[in-house]
C-alpha cells in the first residue's frame, strides 16, 4: 500500500466507514502494511503536538507558556511510537478475546479492523497545533469508537447480540495495558532526561 492509497483509505474510512470496512473485509495486508497505515495517518499528530505546544504553545496573553523545542520533539515522537505500540497492541486485545463472544480469531483482521478505528484521532491530532481546542481529538477518538462498533461483525464476524458487550470488554481490556505502559514509559523517560519544565519560558 503506497502512502496515495494510505491518504484514500484513511480518508474512506472517516467519509464512509460502513462502506468501507465492508470493502476492507476481504483484503488481506501484511501486519508490515498494517503498521505502516497507522505510521502515515499518526503524522499529523507528532506534527501537531511539537508545534503546537514547542511553538505555539499555551495560554492566554498574561499566563502563556511554551514547552522547550526539544522536550516538545520527545514528547510528540513517543506520542507517535506509542500510538502505533497501541494499535498493535490492541489488536492483540481484540483478537484475544474473540473466542469469548463467539468471534472468530484472526490477528490481521483484528489489526486492520483497530487501525481503522484509529484514523480519526490520529488525523485529528493536527489540531494540537492549537491546543486550546485540541479537546477535539477527544471527539474524534469517540467517531473512532463508533468505527470500531462497525467493524466488529465486518471483520471479527461477532454475532449481534454480542458486539456491544466485546466493544466494552475490549475498551477496558485496552485503557489498562495503555495507562500501564504509558506510566512505565513515562517514569523510564523522566527518571533518565529529567522534568521537562525546569526551562518552560513565561
Amino acid at each position: 500500500m503506497d502512502i496515495n492509497a494510505i491518504v484514500d483509505r484513511a480518508k474512506n474510512v472517516v467519509l464512509k466507514p460502513k462502506e468501507t470496512l465492508e470493502a476492507a473485509k476481504a483484503e488481506q495486508p501484511s501486519m508490515q502494511d498494517l503498521i505502516m497505515y497507522v505510521a502515515i495517518v499518526a503524522v499529523p499528530t507528532l506534527i501537531g503536538i511539537i508545534i503546537g505546544y514547542g511553538v505555539v504553545g499555551v495560554g492566554a496573553v498574561m499566563v502563556h507558556f511554551r514547552v522547550p523545542l526539544q522536550w516538545a520533539v520527545t514528547w510528540g515522537i513517543m506520542q507517535y511510537v506509542l500510538s502505533i505500540i497501541g494499535v498493535i497492541v490492541f489488536g492483540y486485545v481484540v483478537n484475544m478475546l474473540a473466542p469469548s463472544f463467539s468471534s472468530k480469531q484472526d490477528q490481521i483482521q483484528a489489526t486492520k479492523l483497530v487501525a481503522y478505528a484509529s484514523t480519526p484521532g490520529l488525523l485529528a491530532g493536527i489540531l494540537y497545533i492549537i491546543p486550546s481546542i485540541s479537546f477535539l481529538v477527544l471527539l474524534a477518538g469517540l467517531y473512532g469508537v463508533y468505527i470500531l462498533y462497525l467493524g466488529i461483525p465486518v471483520f471479527m464476524e461477532t454475532p449481534e447480540d454480542k458486539r456491544i458487550i466485546y466493544l466494552i470488554v475490549a475498551i477496558v481490556v485496552y485503557i489498562i495495558i495503555m495507562v500501564v505502559v504509558g506510566a512505565i514509559t513515562s517514569a523510564v523517560m523522566w527518571g533518565i532526561v529529567g522534568s521537562p519544565f525546569s526551562g518552560v519560558h513565561i
